[in-house]
């Protein structure tokens, strides 16, 4: 991501931000950010792991979107083509940022040279009279909420991980044409560790508000049938044959 400056309403006059970007940048992601107080939700429409930062090895929950890179099946002729909708998308481009003025303080920040603004097309961030617009405001009551759903999300993955119960997987997806692929990085829920929880350990996940988004997050695998189909159904991409998953087992999950 390049650098960030904090949006102002002074500085940013004038600025346009193109309409509808969040789904025209999403089209090009294979996987999409997550919050865990989207997992209920979202389990509905994409298969959901964790991966890592490659930034800081963290983990970061992820709608899977495609088999392919550079592909989202979820977008289609530059309209969102499922129910539910990641904030993530709702929120591009604006992202958090620490205020340079306040270090424990949150702002709004702008990647002033993404070539979705621009001083001539598509909704002014702010009127005449430095009111946010209807756009900016939206993603603004988002962001702030994404700053505790961040937290709870980091919490949620440290606490699955302490546990013990996550494990790195592999999609081998085989083509009708005799070629295959394989999809690493992704990290799922280990459901024979659930499975031996103690009585114990699991009210104090459900006590944590996590054995709903545990199984949502089991569940929303067999949504891996929902991009077959629609890869499938696709005239440009290569047919899916099958698809198996593996466990990595050169690699842990922690």
């Amino acid at each position: 991501m390049s650098e960030l400056v904090e949006l102002s309403s002074t500085q940013h006059q004038g600025l346009k931000v193109r309409v509808n970007c969040g789904v025209e940048v999403a089209a090009t992601q294979q996987i999409v950010k997550l919050r865990v107080n989207e997992v209920g939700r979202a389990a509905g429409n994409f298969p959901i792991f964790f991966t890592r930062s490659a930034q800081d090895g963290a983990l970061v929950l992820s709608a899977l979107t495609s088999f392919e890179s550079q592909q989202n099946m979820f977008v289609k002729d530059g309209q969102w083509q499922s129910t539910y909708q990641p904030s993530a998308i709702k929120t591009f481009p604006f992202f958090l940022m620490r205020s340079k003025s306040d270090a424990k303080s949150y702002t709004i920040g702008i990647d002033e040279k993404n070539q979705v603004f621009s001083k001539e097309h598509g909704e002014l961030l702010f009127e005449e009279n430095g009111k946010a617009s209807m756009q900016l405001s939206r993603a603004k009551v988002l962001l702030e909420a994404d700053i505790q759903n961040d937290i709870h999300t980091f919490q949620f993955g440290k606490e699955l991980e302490q546990m013990g119960l996550l494990k790195s997987i592999d999609l081998v997806v085989q083509y009708q044409d005799g070629t295959n692929q394989s999809i690493t990085g992704l990290i799922t829920i280990d459901e024979d560790k659930i499975n031996a929880l103690s009585a114990e350990q699991l009210h104090g996940l459900n006590q944590q508000g996590y054995l709903v988004q545990i199984h949502a997050l089991l569940i929303s695998i067999y949504q891996l049938n929902s991009i077959i189909q629609k890869q499938n159904s696709h005239i440009d991409l290569p047919k899916v044959a099958q698809l198996k998953i593996e466990v990595a087992k050169d690699r842990a999950a922690g």
